[in-house]
């Protein structure tokens, strides 16, 4: 998480000439916002879905934490100009993507060890 900042707060204030801060400072609240969203969709959408099999809800790091990278990558393109709510609408959608991505692998019997194809779809 914590490259992500350097990467998209760096790129947007290296590359602009005019209002360097306000972009960096966009991306960095973007960055931590859409992050944060696909954390939470992806545990409690997976939660949903383990209560509907098993009848008990389980939380898992796993899946939150790989919702956390979905939400890092679809927002790094658009990070510095677009708002925040949006940010957060684009970081929950990429935590369900990450979510469904995962299922149609294991069903497909792809091996995909550490989830990179539904982490940057």
């Amino acid at each position: 998480w914590f490259g992500w900042y350097g990467f998209n707060a760096g790129s947007v204030y290296y590359i602009t000439i005019k209002s360097n801060a306000v972009l960096a400072q966009n991306a960095v609240v973007n960055t931590t916002l859409s992050a944060a969203a696909g954390s939470i969709s992806a545990l409690l959408a997976k939660a949903w879905l383990s209560e509907r099999e098993t009848g008990e809800a389980t939380f898992s790091l796993t899946d939150a934490l790989w919702g956390c990278l979905s939400g890092l990558v679809s927002v790094t393109g658009g990070c510095s100009v677009i708002s925040s709510w949006a940010s957060i609408v684009i970081g929950f959608i990429s935590g369900l993507i990450y979510l469904w991505g995962s299922n149609v692998l294991i069903k497909l019997r792809i091996d995909d060890a550490v989830d990179a194809i539904p982490i940057h779809l």
